[in-house]
């Protein structure tokens, strides 16, 4: 019961985060969203920060347990790369609520560990994607890491574009021209 409860209010987070005008998620406001008293938020989570941790670690275990299958694969350096890129992107279109955290839109100071997590989540990304592009370096038209940076900028971008258009512009209508652009910037074929 303890587990459904934990879930039911990190499905309430993310569902709050995806709402077109967000504004400020109180404990109150997500325990109302959750059906249950403040009081019981209170013992499953110790704190409002624990809450967007906990959400944030599902987001971060999600992308990395997709990269670690990718870096096992026996395909191509290029495709690895694709692979994370698409799959990253497709995950964003579909748990929205994960673009406001990415993006760290959502959180206040109170969350500045969360923060924190978000930057090493992007750096860690950025260090899989450098890894998988030094596979094949003598593919490359410049550095694995300034590569690796040049796609990392575009995720974000591609994030926070996703958030001003609240939504409606989906990733998906545009992403195979955004990864042609990458490759050809990237890959020498």
């Amino acid at each position: 019961m303890k587990k459904d409860r934990k879930n039911i209010i990190l499905q309430a987070l993310a569902s709050m985060l995806e709402e077109r005008n967000l504004s400020k998620i109180t404990t109150a406001s997500l325990a109302e969203k959750s059906k249950i008293t403040e009081a019981a938020l209170y013992r499953h989570f110790p704190s409002k920060r624990s809450i967007y941790a906990e959400l944030f670690s599902f987001c971060d275990n999600a992308i990395f347990t997709k990269c670690n299958e990718l870096k096992k694969n026996k395909i191509s350096s290029k495709e690895k790369v694709k692979n994370v890129f698409m799959f990253f992107m497709m995950f964003i279109e579909k748990n929205k609520g994960f673009a406001r955290l990415l993006s760290r839109e959502a959180l206040s100071s109170d969350e500045q560990n969360v923060c924190d997590n978000v930057n090493q989540f992007y750096e860690r990304l950025e260090l899989v994607l450098r890894q998988m592009l030094k596979e094949d370096d003598s593919n490359l038209r410049t550095q694995p890491g300034i590569s690796a940076q040049l796609i990392i900028t575009t995720l974000e971008g591609n994030i926070g574009r996703y958030i001003r258009s609240k939504f409606k512009d989906s990733p998906s209508t545009y992403i195979e021209n955004v990864w042609s652009l990458i490759s050809v910037s990237i890959f020498k074929n």
